[in-house]
């Protein structure tokens, strides 16, 4: 299942305009003709065509509260929505003067959320909204061939380059303000009741699908790793190590001059074992699972996972992050043991093939095969094969479901282990269909609706005058 990110998806657009004038990027305005958007390359050109029915002099438009829109906000906002490719009405239309009011009107709704927002006391983070006024010149000057075409046609609406830039940081701080407030009003759990048809998902399913491109191939699998074991003798010297470890923590030495000392990471050792902020679902489970058991300043420790015995330290926590550091004692591993480890997995491949259920062979096996999530659903067939070298010669880039791959060579970082595969769906690149996203769309149609329920609310208590 396809799962659309509507948070992440917004922050992901990040036009120079308001959120609420994205519609009119993405289609004609009412009466508007069916143009292709202007090329990337003639930006200038756009602002040279700009209607002269639209005058760029500072007279009040609309008055939203106790603020005032002037016709030069007006300008920019529609110069910057021609320039950046939307399907706009020719110039000195009757059908432009009807799509500047439009634009107007999403201006005013994006002033009564900002102003909204800011008597809710919503705040945003400074780094954020540098970070988006950066995005926003750097998407605008990829549309200009030299810095000084873009400056000529900046000066062209009456600003310069540092006014042009303080105008950018004003919109992003106002945008990320909107957002800000308006992901607060999703939350509400008293969002009015509204009834989302499947005639509107179909429609918005249709303009979605328009422009997505073909999603990749997916797959959901069952999958076994067999970890090759060290002898008894190689298992004697690393538990004996972790003893050593152990000793050393009930002395009170410092974990990092511990790490320095035992640790086989050679990429955290000199660090003193750091690993730095890391969440849950980064770390392999057993590693995970101990080192959430703990609270900070205390020790985990020692867990087996496939790339050896690990002490973990947990230093600070914050939200779902964790600042972590961790030592490593890896024991020896002969070929003897590597090929000991596929003969297991060949019998692992076996018991699969008989339709054994997996759970049940991990727990039979257990101590061979890695201690680590077995069922994965709906995953990019991509994220399958990187862990294996030359999948091709396997077949399974082409999988079948119902077919047990393996055993297969994999390299995580420890000594080679062996990968079964059994494929239960395989999906093959091709278009978004609408039960992928369905669930998403409505989410969204509703989400929508109330919120537009609510600015309606806000804007009968707010004094609009609109004189355009």
């Amino acid at each position: 299942m396809t799962r659309i990110d509507r948070r992440a998806a917004a922050r992901a657009l990040a036009p120079a305009w308001p959120f609420l004038l994205l519609s009119l990027v993405a289609a004609p305005a009412s009466g508007a003709q069916e143009e292709d958007p202007p090329p990337a390359d003639a930006p200038a050109a756009a602002m040279e065509d700009f209607p002269s029915g639209v005058e760029v002099v500072d007279r009040i438009v609309a008055v939203v509260g106790d603020t005032a829109v002037l016709m030069s906000d007006l300008t920019v906002t529609l110069y910057q929505l021609q320039a950046r490719g939307a399907r706009t009405p020719p110039p000195d239309s009757p059908e432009w003067d009807t799509f500047a009011r439009q634009v107007l009107t999403a201006m005013i709704d994006d002033l009564i959320f900002l102003q909204q927002a800011k008597i809710a006391g919503t705040t945003v983070d400074e780094n954020q909204v540098n970070e988006m006024a950066d995005g926003y010149y750097e998407q605008t000057r990829s549309q200009f061939s030299s810095d000084e075409e873009m400056m000529l046609a900046v000066e062209e609406t009456g600003m310069n380059m540092l006014q042009y830039r303080q105008m950018l940081r004003t919109q992003a701080e106002a945008e990320a303000m909107r957002r800000t407030f308006r992901f607060t009003l999703e939350d509400r759990s008293d969002l009015p009741s509204v009834i989302v048809s499947e005639e509107e998902i179909e429609a918005a399913f249709n303009d979605y699908a328009a422009d997505q491109p073909p999603l990749p191939a997916r797959v959901s699998f069952n999958q076994l790793v067999v970890t090759p074991s060290p002898s008894g003798e190689a298992k004697d010297s690393a538990l004996a190590r972790a003893r050593r470890v152990q000793s050393d923590l009930v002395q009170g030495d410092d974990f990092s001059i511990i790490a320095r000392r035992h640790s086989d990471d050679e990429s955290t050792r000199e660090r003193g074992g750091e690993l730095g902020w890391m969440r849950r679902d980064l770390l392999v489970k057993p590693f995970g699972d101990a080192a959430w058991q703990v609270r900070p300043g205390q020790v985990a420790g020692p867990i087996q996972t496939q790339y050896g015995m690990h002490f973990i330290q947990v230093e600070r926590q914050r939200g779902a992050e964790r600042f972590l550091r961790h030592i490593l004692l890896q024991p020896d591993i002969r070929p003897e043991d590597v090929e000991e480890a596929r003969k297991i997995a060949v019998e692992v491949a076996d018991s699969l093939r008989a339709g054994i259920d997996p759970e049940l062979i991990a727990g039979y096996f257990s101590g061979k095969v890695a201690d680590d999530v077995i069922r994965f659903d709906d995953r990019p067939l991509t994220s399958l094969l990187d862990q294996f070298a030359g999948p091709e010669d396997s077949g399974i880039a082409t999988p079948v479901p119902g077919t047990v791959y393996g055993p297969l060579a994999m390299e995580r970082g420890g000594p080679t282990e062996f990968g079964l595969i059994h494929i239960l769906t395989f999906r093959p690149e091709g278009p978004v269909e609408l039960d992928d996203v369905r669930d998403d769309i409505r989410t969204s149609l509703r989400t929508q609706k109330q919120i537009e329920i609510l600015l309606g609310e806000i804007r009968s208590n707010t004094f609009v005058d609109i004189r355009l």
